[in-house]
């Protein structure tokens, strides 16, 4: 029996060896037609009614499709094609008498969807079959965004523009659920079209086309929401689009597989001068999605994602940190170890920025008297926005001058804000900051030094980091800087509540419209809405309003011209940076080309799975030394215990060989048989 048990363990150790590999994935997956992404946490939630981070957003949006989308290619304008929809809405003036007896001048959105759209199969619908999507699936969409239970983020977008919003919003807290029987009255059905309904504004608003081009808007199966309740918010999404969730292990993956009743569409045949040299155009005509599976990763930890884009089991991966000394030579450029590896940069400018923001109902930074504006603007001119962006960005981004971000009408590159023109000697700083009251820093009237409270959620090195940059700018004024730290949902909820002087944050783009960053300023969106500095300014509020109204054109450029004096002088924000993003992927990724708004990108992009195999092979080969000497090690170690066995052996053999012994044995065992 040993040397049966010794032979095994040969035999184990010889399978080891001839199957050791690092590859994280299931047998065959690598080597088929899957894409691999990665996540830096498992989703809080993707129901298409709430989610609204952005690594949320690309799994969202390949599951829930809405009426339109973003062209792919095109870019400078963005440009808006018909998805789920069937033709371009109609726009027209829609006027009627509101509750008081007056008359209101507004429109009116006919949207229709395309016919034959069904859901996904799900055990929820008869037989296990999709069911047709019809106009009341999006019109319940509309009802979930208004139901404060579900506090969807964007539901400010729209209660202060369709007809009888916010009065059906407040019957929730009465009826419940069973509200959602009743009519919305500003999102109504066609009764002679079960594919058509119709959108009533109170107000002009061209921006809806955005709206309409959001996961928020999607068609929703209400069935699924009611039968899964809260599981429905991630291990049962129910949606129309190219993909269908298959699986979900937290803090592991998500894996989407092409959805069998997702609607035909295919990769455009055109698109920008340049992107048919560059191979964006080998793939057009073809019906998506050209990936039949894609793989999220969930990495909390920035260097495993990295270590996994290094052996090549993700097809693509970020520039942080983690990885800028390895990727990035000078000037920008990749390492030659990148280049070898078929490794290509992107670099594009994101519609975002990232800002400080001042409390305007706090009792010392806020206000809008002289002396308060000149407080604001002292600080602002301490702010280095460039030591932000080299050392969180290495050195790649752009300082922000105002509220509009590069490649949203408004921006405007060649102007230069008078509170954001940083002197490392702070002369006109000093000025103000003494001006405001505070002469050295110190109250004039107290003779106490200046304290501000940083509020921020600042848990990680990088986080702290970023609070002693801020602090030490801002000290050089001779002020004093508190931190208050908390965890991420306390200090959510104390920006929520107005409870803090002044936060660092961040936008990025909802749609391409100069609207969605400037209405970040509009008083009436102060918190719950996205106002978070409460700024409130009616001069600025009311040419929003007359903005908002107005196609791009010259007389839009020049009203969004007063908004940004009016806003630049009163500093409710001091404006930071605008993020530019690097990207990496192996050339076996095809049809690569970054959007700043859609989500639903993944869906376009291809691999060539031949390549990535070979690559893979080549760059994990298993080293089997370790393993070759512990088994050298057992055959050594087990050479003594051989002799042994056969030692033993030998002597049962003689011993049985001799007759005296054994008739010895029978006798002394009464006859059983002999051991």
């Amino acid at each position: 029996m040993r040397n049966v048990s010794f032979i095994a363990t040969l035999a184990v150790f010889a399978l080891t060896l001839a199957g050791c590999n690092n590859n994280p994935y299931p047998a065959g997956e690598s080597t088929s037609n899957v894409l691999y992404r990665t996540l830096s946490d498992d989703p809080k939630s993707l129901d298409p009614s709430v989610t609204y981070t952005v690594d949320e957003a690309q799994v969202t949006d390949l599951i829930y499709p809405s009426y339109f989308q973003y062209h792919y290619l095109k870019r400078d304008p963005f440009v808006l094609q018909l998805n789920l929809g069937a033709k371009e809405p109609v726009r027209e003036p829609y006027v009627f008498t509101d509750k008081h007896g007056k008359t209101v001048k507004g429109e009116r959105y006919t949207f229709t969807i395309k016919q034959g759209l069904r859901f996904q199969d799900d055990p929820v619908f008869p037989g296990g079959k999709g069911r047709a999507i019809t106009a009341n699936d999006f019109i319940y969409s509309f009802k979930r965004i208004a139901d404060p239970g579900v506090h969807s983020p964007v539901a400010s977008f729209f209660e202060d523009k369709v007809v009888g919003w916010k009065e059906y919003a407040a019957e929730f807290e009465k009826k419940g659920k069973a509200h959602y029987d009743a009519s919305l009255p500003g999102v109504q059905a066609d009764p002679r079209d079960p594919y058509t309904f119709r959108v009533l504004l109170n107000q002009p608003y061209p921006q809806l086309r955005f709206l309409m081009a959001m996961h928020f808007t999607t068609p929703i199966p209400r069935e699924a929401v009611e039968k899964y309740g809260e599981q429905f918010a991630l291990q049962h999404p129910v949606g129309s689009g190219p993909y269908l969730m298959s699986e979900y292990r937290p803090k592991q993956r998500i894996v989407l597989i092409a959805n069998p009743n997702r609607h035909p569409e295919f990769y455009p045949t055109e698109g920008q001068p340049g992107d048919r040299e560059a191979g964006l155009l080998r793939d057009a005509g073809k019906q998506l999605p050209l990936a039949q599976k894609v793989v999220f990763n969930i990495n909390k930890e920035a260097v495993t994602s990295w270590n996994l884009f290094q052996q090549g089991y993700l097809d693509a991966a970020g520039v942080g940190n983690t990885n800028y000394q390895q990727v990035i030579a000078k000037a920008g450029m990749l390492t030659e170890e990148m280049k070898r590896k078929g490794v290509q940069l992107k670099r594009d400018v994101q519609a975002n920025i990232y800002y400080i923001a001042f409390n305007m109902k706090d009792p010392v930074v806020g206000g809008y008297t002289p002396e308060k504006r000149k407080l604001r603007q002292a600080i602002s001119l301490a702010i280095d926005s460039q030591a932000f962006i080299d050392l969180f960005s290495q050195g790649i981004g752009r300082q922000a001058e105002s509220i509009i971000p590069p490649g949203v009408f408004g921006y405007e590159p060649e102007y230069k804000n008078p509170y954001r023109r940083y002197d490392p000697d702070l002369t006109r700083a000093k000025q103000l900051l003494a001006e405001a009251g505070y002469p050295n820093g110190a109250d004039k009237k107290t003779g106490q030094r200046l304290i501000l409270n940083f509020d921020n959620s600042a848990t990680t090195p990088a986080g702290r980091q970023l609070v002693g940059l801020v602090t030490k700018q801002i000290e050089r004024l001779g002020v004093k800087v508190e931190s208050r730290s908390t965890r991420s949902n306390v200090f959510q909820d104390k920006v929520n509540k107005g409870q803090f002087q002044f936060i660092r944050y961040g936008w990025f783009a909802d749609y391409p419209d100069p609207e969605n960053f400037v209405f970040l300023l509009y008083g009436p969106n102060k918190r719950p809405g996205p106002n978070a500095s409460g700024y409130d300014n009616p001069e600025y509020n009311k040419l929003f309003v007359k903005m908002r109204a107005l196609e791009d054109g010259p007389e839009r450029l020049a009203v969004l011209r007063q908004m940004r004096a009016i806003a630049v002088e009163d500093v409710p924000w001091v404006y930071i940076n605008h993020d530019e993003d690097l990207s990496l992927h192996y050339d076996w990724l095809l049809n690569v080309k970054s959007h700043p708004i859609a989500n639903d990108t993944t869906k376009y992009r291809a691999v060539d799975v031949e390549k990535r195999a070979q690559m893979q092979r080549a760059w994990n080969r298993p080293n089997y030394l370790p393993l070759i000497a512990i088994a050298g090690l057992l055959v050594v170690g087990a050479i003594p215990a051989v002799s042994v066995v056969r030692q033993r052996q030998n002597r049962r053999v003689r011993r049985a060989d001799a007759p005296e012994a054994a008739a010895a044995a029978d006798s002394n065992n009464n006859g059983k048989a002999s051991h």
